[in-house]
């Protein structure tokens, strides 16, 4: 039994829509992945309109094949506009339809009708699949695998479709009537059926890579200040100290910890005491360098790594957060709590400390500072009380 094409058109109206249920089936398992529900809904459409192309080219109903056109390019424009929201951006409803628009107008006047319509859709379908895979392009700083695929599946896609519209614009494809399966047509729907299936397959892939990588950044980051937490920085600290000891560079580490939290907690609730602790936080990633770590390990306890960073430069950079802060800190949401911090540093030159030895002696000259009067930065190189730091005993 021989394959024809209109048969092969049916193959792909299927297997469009029942990609399409697939994904639209995860999303009303989810209806926040909306993403899924685009590209669902944009295959079940691209399904609807090859039928009605196939039977109007068939059944010699000429308005039939201009409704599947528009449909075919509404599902490209909500495939760009899924890519959009995947990378965060804007996509307007009245970009998503301007190409079916074009397509419906082009189709509507007499001069433009035939081979320049049809031209055109394809055309509009090409932009709208270039711009896709370059939505999915910009957005590879997030490193998901199943973003590779997509972009490479929707600029052969958008190749077909340019390459259909130059041969429809020549008439090699026989568009007045029945195309060949062994014609480029043909080629563009057995290819199309790979494009819809392979999509929704890495579509689904990406989502699933991505909620995996979100669940993994919550479990190491901070909820109340968005910057990591003891987890994530130790491991963040661990890495920058292993990079430390291969270059053979200084690496700094200092503890912060807020001077009487306790009481600011007491006097003026915890709403007020959460936005001391955001504040900090905001003002000491302002003066870090972005290789810098910066984590919250306790309640009001926070810890900085800086590699490369000599003693002095440490110190320096520690007294410019404990200034900046006691001065913005006279009055947080409206009340009056003068917060500061004490801070503890040091460093090691010959990399050969582990993270937790410098945590402890970055935590012992705080100590100290805290004994000394708080408010202020001591670095452990710097004499102690009675000369034993062991001996301080910490006053929060």
């Amino acid at each position: 039994m021989s394959l024809d094409l209109p048969t092969l058109m049916v193959m792909q109206s299927f297997a469009m829509a029942s990609a399409g249920s697939i994904l639209l089936i995860a999303w009303l398992q989810n209806r926040a992945l909306f993403v899924l529900a685009l590209w669902g809904g944009g295959n079940i459409l691209a399904a609807a309109g090859i039928l009605l192309m196939m039977l109007g080219t068939t059944m010699h109903r000429p308005a039939w094949p201009v409704f599947g056109a528009i449909l075919m390019i509404f599902q490209s424009g909500l495939m760009w506009k899924a890519a959009r929201i995947i990378a965060s951006k804007s996509a307007p409803l009245v970009l998503v339809l301007l190409g079916p628009a074009i397509v419906g107008l082009a189709n509507a006047v007499p001069v433009l009708q035939g081979a320049i319509a049809a031209s055109l859709s394809l055309i509009a379908g090409a932009a709208y699949f270039l711009a896709t895979a370059t939505s999915f392009w910009l957005g590879r700083k997030e490193r998901l695998t199943a973003r590779w695929p997509l972009i490479v599946l929707t600029i052969v896609q958008a190749g077909f479709y340019l390459i259909g519209a130059y041969s429809t614009l020549n008439g090699s494809t026989g568009q007045n009537g029945v195309p060949s399966i062994m014609s480029l047509f043909g080629v563009i729907y057995f290819e199309s059926i790979i494009f819809a299936l392979g999509t929704s397959v890495f579509i689904l892939a990406l989502i699933k890579e991505r909620n995996e990588a979100t669940g993994r950044m919550a479990a190491r980051i901070d909820p109340l200040t968005g910057i990591a937490n003891r987890t994530g920085f130790i491991e963040s600290a661990g890495r920058v100290l292993d990079r430390c000891r291969r270059d053979d560079a200084p690496v700094a580490v200092m503890m912060f910890d807020l001077d009487r939290f306790k009481s600011i907690n007491d006097s003026h609730g915890h709403a007020t005491g959460d936005a001391v602790i955001k504040r900090f936080c905001e003002i000491a990633a302002a003066a870090l360098r972005p290789t810098d770590v910066f984590g919250r390990i306790g309640g009001e306890e926070f810890a900085v790594v800086l590699p490369g960073s000599h003693v002095e430069a440490a110190h320096f950079r520690a007294e410019r957060i404990r200034t900046a802060f006691a001065n913005d800190c006279h009055f947080v949401a409206s009340r009056k709590v003068d917060a500061t911090v004490s801070c503890g540093l040091t460093v090691s030159s010959q990399n050969t400390a582990s993270l937790d030895a410098l945590l402890e002696d970055a935590d012992a000259a705080l100590y100290c500072a805290k004994s000394e009067g708080r408010n202020r930065v001591k670095r452990a190189d710097q004499p102690k009380p009675d000369g034993d730091l062991s001996a301080v005993i910490r006053v929060a």
